[in-house]
C-alpha cells in the first residue's frame, strides 16, 4: 500500500525534467515524466521518485488537513505512551 502526502512545488527544472516539491519543510525531487505541464505552486503526490498525480489545491488541502490530524493523534498516543512508561519504572 502506498501512502502519499501532498507537496506543492517549489522548483522546476525543465531541462533535466525534475521538480522539487515541499512536504512542510521537507524538500523532495522528482521526475516528471508523467505530468509533464505542471507549474510552480501546484500541488502533486510523488512515488519512488517520481509526481505521479497534479491536486487541486482544495483537495490538497484536505488532505493536508488530515495528515495534520493524525499526527497530532499519533503525538498524542506517545505522550500516552510515555508516561505510562513512566509509571512503570
Amino acid at each position: 500500500m502506498c501512502i502519499a502526502a501532498p507537496a506543492q512545488i517549489v522548483k522546476i527544472d525543465k531541462e533535466a525534467n525534475i521538480l522539487y516539491a515541499d512536504f512542510g519543510g521537507a524538500r523532495q525531487e522528482a521526475k516528471m515524466d508523467l505530468l509533464p505541464d505542471v507549474e510552480l505552486g501546484d500541488y502533486v503526490l510523488i512515488h519512488a521518485g517520481y509526481a505521479i498525480e497534479k491536486l487541486s489545491e482544495e483537495a490538497a488541502k484536505e488532505s493536508l488537513e488530515a495528515w495534520e490530524e493524525l499526527l497530532e493523534v499519533l503525538e498524542e498516543e506517545n505522550r500516552e505512551m510515555e508516561k505510562a512508561r513512566s509509571l512503570n519504572q
